[in-house]
């Protein structure tokens, strides 16, 4: 039978990979755009806030990331798996508003990435584009036993999950996939991928936290119940808190992950899990997964880019103790 042996929750914002004198630049073209998107500036004055806003600070911080990004990738890759499912979310790459499913698997044998162009990024973006997109279109295997596994096995217990197994004309594998392979694990061999979409983003139908508590726990039967004998890593990409940066959510989020508290994951509060913070379904989810097995922060970076407190509160956790 298969064995889950772990897994990570990890940030895939472009942040990480734009240098540290750019993160104020990219915060200074992003705060107009807050204000259209219905969030509220930071709790923090912008007196107080300018203090996170020093170069030095930000540099420190930067590299901060790269070596919490180093850390994980190095955690990973000791768990051995032979294949990854990742737990992300999808922004208008493979699923539009002609069909928005809540919770979504793919079964088929491969994913394209077709890149979109830098062009699509703004400005102070494209840095980091490379660790998302390639110049041409490129294909990631997936492993469509597994896949067609799961979602038999959600079904069953009661998850009513969206499955394709053909790729929409024209989409592209969105970037929380992508930057699993492209960032975190950069110019390695690629393991076979299973991609779980959670419609994070858009109303009406996104998950609760206590929905996806349940779908974790299922997940976890699903993959343990899958008849090979496959080491699998979970992975949660995405978050946390951003673009405004709430360093209580944070916290809280990755204290009740140390502690296994599935209660508390299921009760935070869906109305904050909005733009990019309602990634932490994400995290819920493969949180309620790796129930049982040893987890531990490895670092959180609260990244701040302007005075109206935006950024990313950028995350780094790993999972072990499975069969070795």
């Amino acid at each position: 039978m298969a064995v889950l042996v772990g897994g990570a929750g990890v940030s895939h914002s472009p942040q990480l990979s734009i240098p540290p004198d750019g993160w104020r630049a990219h915060g200074d073209l992003e705060q107009p755009r807050l204000a259209e998107l219905g969030l509220r500036p930071s709790a923090r004055t912008p007196g107080d806030l300018r203090s996170e806003l020093g170069g030095d600070l930000m540099a420190a911080r930067h590299e901060a990331c790269q070596r919490a990004l180093e850390a994980t990738r190095d955690e990973l890759l000791a768990l051995r798996p032979d294949v990854l499912v990742v737990v992300g979310d999808d922004q208008h790459e493979l699923f539009l508003d002609d069909i928005m499913p809540a919770v979504a698997v793919y079964r088929g044998a491969s994913l394209e990435d077709r890149p979109p162009g830098a062009a699509e990024y703004p400005a102070s973006m494209e840095v980091a584009y490379r660790y998302y997109h390639g110049d041409d279109t490129d294909t990631y295997v997936t492993d469509p036993d597994l896949g067609l596994h799961l979602v038999e096995q959600l079904m069953d217990a009661g998850i009513d999950v969206g499955q394709f197994s053909v790729q929409p004309e024209g989409r592209s594998l969105g970037h929380a996939f992508t930057f699993v392979y492209r960032r975190l694990f950069e110019g390695l061999p690629r393991l076979p991928l299973v991609p779980i979409m959670l419609n994070t983003y858009y109303p009406p139908n996104q998950p609760s936290p206590a929905r996806c508590v349940m779908l974790g726990r299922a997940l976890r039967a699903a993959i343990e119940s899958w008849p090979q004998p496959r080491r699998v890593a979970l992975i949660a990409s995405g978050g946390l808190t951003h673009p405004i940066i709430d360093e209580e959510l944070d916290r809280r989020l990755l204290d009740a992950l140390e502690r296994q508290d599935d209660e508390d994951l299921a009760r935070l509060p869906a109305p904050e899990l909005v733009e990019g913070t309602s990634e932490i379904r994400n995290w819920i989810t493969v949180g309620a997964a790796m129930h049982g097995l040893p987890g531990k922060t490895v670092d959180y970076v609260p990244a701040y880019r302007s005075t109206a407190g935006s950024g990313c509160g950028m995350g780094f956790f790993i999972w072990s103790g499975g069969a070795h």
